[in-house]
């Protein structure tokens, strides 16, 4: 998983921005409106892309119940779900992690119980606009756990993401005796290399320049923003991910040869 003292190299700013909306966001991102109140009182009400809604707090009235009131801002502001946290459910998130946590875990089975904590309240302290299952009750730690396991142990990883002939988001990441020790980008190692010509003819020599930093190949994937959010929206990631190796769409160096015997045999049999 994650080690106690991760070496973190020019983890900007930017990168972060960017990855994260090549994995949540498509063409704009989605917005939501958060209201946190005390038993239907508004005490602040938030839109993730605008920020501050004082006007919104306007449309609370005692004869108004809080799910009314979702409903009403959802249909007129545009968004994709409404949110509405009740103030003591956010003291009993905070209790709940306080009582469950295990100080002594590693960070990423700590956050889940932040998460799990966080998770208990949906459908009680806090309620959602359109009303459905949300993807972080149902995240397992397990699932992170084996998510993390199918990487290959004592390897650099390292994922390229190119938007036209640019360089969108880097991440290369250390794994050494099942944890990550390492967090960096393109730019610990060559700054500016944000240009590049034909991305594809460009592969080798970026891995070459990250092999010869650390001294290890590294398990890289290169691909453009569009085939990312393909294979993150896909639901069967496998056989996406085999037919864009396939394909050329995602060029992959040092790719082990288990895994490209797994894929070979993906593409035979699809089911």
């Amino acid at each position: 998983m994650i080690g106690e003292n991760v070496k973190i190299v020019d983890w900007g700013i930017e990168q972060w921005n960017n990855f994260y909306h090549a994995i949540f966001h498509s063409k704009t991102p989605e917005s939501a409106i958060i209201i946190i109140h005390n038993d239907g009182i508004p005490i602040k009400v938030v839109h993730t892309r605008d920020g501050s809604r004082h006007d919104l707090k306007e449309r609370f009235s005692d004869c108004c119940r809080i799910k009314d009131v979702m409903k009403a801002i959802y249909r007129e502001e545009d968004v994709k779900t409404v949110y509405a946290i009740s103030y003591p459910a956010i003291r009993r998130i905070f209790t709940r992690f306080e009582r469950t946590v295990d100080c002594d875990a590693n960070y990423i089975k700590q956050l889940f119980s932040l998460k799990d904590a966080i998770s208990c309240e949906f459908g009680h302290g806090i309620n959602q606009y359109p009303a459905g299952s949300h993807w972080l009750a149902d995240f397992e730690y397990k699932t992170a756990k084996k998510l993390f396991a199918s990487a290959p142990d004592n390897a650099l990883v390292m994922l390229t993401i190119f938007s036209g002939q640019d360089i969108w988001t880097n991440w290369i990441i250390g794994i050494e005796g099942g944890t990550i020790n390492l967090i960096t980008t393109l730019d610990a190692i060559k700054p500016n290399i944000g240009s590049t010509g034909d991305w594809r003819r460009e592969c080798r020599h970026i891995t070459d320049g990250v092999k010869k930093q650390f001294g290890v190949k590294p398990l890289s994937f290169f691909m453009d923003r569009e085939t990312f959010r393909g294979l993150i929206e896909a639901k069967g990631k496998l056989r996406f991910f085999a037919d864009a190796l396939s394909t050329k769409k995602i060029v992959s160096k040092a790719l082990p040869i288990k895994y490209r015997i797994m894929l070979f045999l993906r593409r035979l049999f699809p089911k």
